[in-house]
């Protein structure tokens, strides 16, 4: 691997996040191979960028002055072709729906990955990927596990709208990931808040706070929005406007937390110890120090949020508190969580409901976070509401093909989202 010239490969470009990161990589000048699985989507993807020769990015007005424009590809290509995308890559990023990515990381070892192990990014892995992905790709293999996608983005016909980039997310290393290739995430993404504990990604899983909740506890509304044609606003109208289900999602935020501290993995934002003092202080003095930067200068801007935001490094922290840092939110103490998503800019235009919040945020965020929570004997009965409601309305058991942790033991499960090297070795194991 050349830190200069890196080649990157994307596996899932057809997907509104891979679409972001391909666009971005081009931005860069970084050669990439775009690859999606030869779907008619996926073949769609890669006509309209291959015959136009790149990507074209959509842009908001934005304090950066960046404009919407077309992106050359240049010697980049996409296709179709995995072994290709191995022999290429020397990272590769999975920027799809998490329930796939057990298959996606068998079909890449069926097309030598093993030969040559590229780290894998994560983008996201949600909840407890790691130990799945390992039983296919063996012990230790080097993931990259972000908490949340860089970007809040959308498909258009042409490319991609980047409605807008997160300021910071934590990234966890898990397994045999060198200093090098940190350093090369850390060059292409310097927002990235890097951990050696595994628990600050997979707890750090807000999609299963917001989505599965906010979707099943409005769904007859959502159901008859779309019989009528109607937009329904995701979080205005199902979360900032219903107080209640504010409530409910909050029950689920402290249950993580609750999860997150019964590891011994620092935490802000849980009720029984919030740290709000120590929060504000850290924010305070954030703030003080970006005021002598300018929006322009986003290099030093990083440069600052990671010399202020190093306490949250190997943290877990509320909803409330992930907004403050995330997109600049302040953090009011004491104040809902229906409240916090009503004042986020965010999440006011094009929150529309989706429907991998069901079929993504359940398998992989749910339901290994009641299962995890059953074992340390942790309240869990807001998930349950949530899940039986989800039975109830899908006709289907979510916890028969979801994450449901059985192939492992407690204390793997433990000791790996502790940080302990290597994880665990593989007779710690349950499964044969």
């Amino acid at each position: 691997m050349t830190m200069n010239s890196p080649r990157i490969g994307i596996y899932g470009v057809s997907t509104q996040s891979g679409r972001a990161f391909f666009a971005d990589f081009l931005a860069k000048g970084l050669t990439v191979y775009g690859y999606a699985r030869p779907t008619e989507h996926g073949c769609e993807a890669v006509k309209t960028f291959a015959d136009s020769g790149g990507i074209y990015l959509e842009r908001p007005p934005n304090n950066i002055g960046e404009e919407s424009r077309f992106i050359s590809m240049g010697a980049s290509k996409v296709g179709h072709d995995l072994e290709e995308l191995i022999a290429f890559s020397d990272i590769i990023f999975l920027p799809h729906p998490s329930q796939h990515l057990e298959e996606t990381a068998q079909l890449l070892k069926d097309s030598g990955l093993l030969s040559r192990p590229v780290p894998l990014v994560l983008t996201p892995p949600r909840t407890l990927a790691s130990p799945y992905l390992w039983r296919i790709l063996g012990e230790g293999y080097p993931l990259i596990s972000f908490a949340t996608s860089p970007y809040s983005a959308k498909s258009i016909d042409e490319g991609v709208y980047i409605k807008r980039r997160k300021r910071s997310w934590m990234a966890s290393l898990e397994g045999r990931v060198s200093g090098e290739e940190q350093a090369l995430i850390a060059s292409l993404f310097p927002q990235a808040l890097f951990s050696h504990i595994p628990a600050t990604t997979s707890l750090g899983n807000l999609g299963a706070v917001f989505h599965p909740g906010g979707y099943l506890l409005n769904y007859d509304a959502i159901m008859k929005r779309q019989r009528e044609g109607g937009t329904y606003s995701f979080y205005m109208e199902g979360i900032a406007a219903r107080s209640e289900v504010g409530e409910k999602l909050e029950e689920i935020d402290q249950m993580r937390l609750r999860i997150a501290h019964r590891l011994g993995t620092p935490v802000f934002g849980l009720r029984e110890d919030p740290r709000e003092e120590e929060w504000r202080a850290m924010m305070e003095k954030l703030g003080r120090a970006e005021e002598d930067i300018a929006d322009e200068d986003i290099s030093s801007l990083r440069e600052t949020r990671h010399e202020y935001l190093q306490v949250i490094y190997n943290a877990v922290v509320s909803a409330q508190h992930w907004l403050d840092y995330s997109y600049g939110v302040a953090r009011i103490p004491g104040e809902g969580l229906s409240s916090a998503i009503r004042r986020t800019p965010t999440y006011q235009k094009r929150s529309t409901p989706q429907q991998r919040y069901l079929d993504e945020d359940i398998p992989t965020g749910l339901v290994p976070l009641e299962a995890l929570a059953r074992r340390l004997d942790i309240d869990c009965r807001a998930v349950t509401e949530v899940l039986d409601l989800y039975g109830e309305k899908m006709n289907s058991d979510p916890r028969s093909q979801g994450r449901n942790l059985e192939p492992f033991s407690t204390d793997y499960l433990v000791r790996h989202l502790q940080g302990s090297p290597e994880d665990a070795p593989s007779s710690e194991r349950t499964d044969s």
